[in-house]
């Protein structure tokens, strides 16, 4: 028999409950957007609201909110024939920060930043001047040029995320990809920051071996789903 609530605490101590003190949810649970959380006996999802409704299921056979838009499932995969349609999946990974010997360069020239984003990452979803920006860190090979860089961002609910994580082309399996992860681990250390979650495409198996080697420990893989 499965619970609900409305209340953002509740919600929160279920999914420590269910989930353990490391887990994705609570990068997500946020007094702005959140709706509703459901929980059983070993599952636990949520909704909440943003451009769009949008949920996560965890464990067997968890409660399915039917006005989410977008939902991503780890655990058991539900029935949602005719509801919705699988897309691309993600792993959702989180890492301790603590005092490195890599180092990063804190970027501040948006139009540098942006360039290498633009060529080598267009798909990223942050920018400089991103609301929720905490900084940006980069890493220059012997030329100084900028050949690896990342931002740092304060999700509404309180917890970091290292996003539009990006290495050139030309320059990626020289190592730049795991200095920068160091040197982010090690600089939000310095700014007072517990720990940086990320998130990573399932099939990006170069990133993960990066993330895992930095520090980085892989909580969750997602299967995404969007309405028909």
């Amino acid at each position: 028999m499965s619970e609900h609530t409305s209340d953002l605490v509740t919600a929160r101590r279920w999914a420590r409950e269910i989930l353990g003190g490391q887990n994705p949810a609570k990068y997500y649970l946020a007094p702005q957007n959140f709706v509703a959380a459901y929980r059983s006996d070993k599952s636990f999802s949520f909704l909440i609201d943003g451009d769009n409704f949008y949920s996560q299921m965890y464990g067997p056979n968890p409660h399915f909110d039917e006005r989410c838009i977008w939902l991503s499932v780890t655990g058991s995969e539900p029935d949602l024939s005719g509801k919705m349609v699988s897309g691309r999946g993600f792993q959702f990974w989180e890492a301790p920060t603590s005092q490195r010997a890599s180092h990063i360069e804190l970027l501040t020239n948006g139009d540098e930043i942006n360039a290498i984003i633009a060529e080598h990452a267009p798909d990223s979803s942050v920018h400089p001047g991103d609301p929720e920006e905490v900084f940006w860190g980069g890493v220059r090979n012997e030329e100084k040029e900028l050949v690896a860089l990342a931002g740092l961002v304060k999700w509404q609910s309180g917890f970091h995320v290292m996003v539009s994580v990006v290495t050139r082309l030309q320059d990626r399996g020289k190592g730049y990809a795991t200095l920068l992860a160091e040197g982010m681990i090690s600089e939000a250390h310095s700014s007072g920051i517990a720990e940086i979650g990320l998130g990573v495409r399932t099939t990006n198996t170069a990133a993960q071996r990066v993330y895992e080697k930095a520090g980085f420990k892989n909580l969750a893989d997602f299967t995404n789903y969007g309405r028909e």
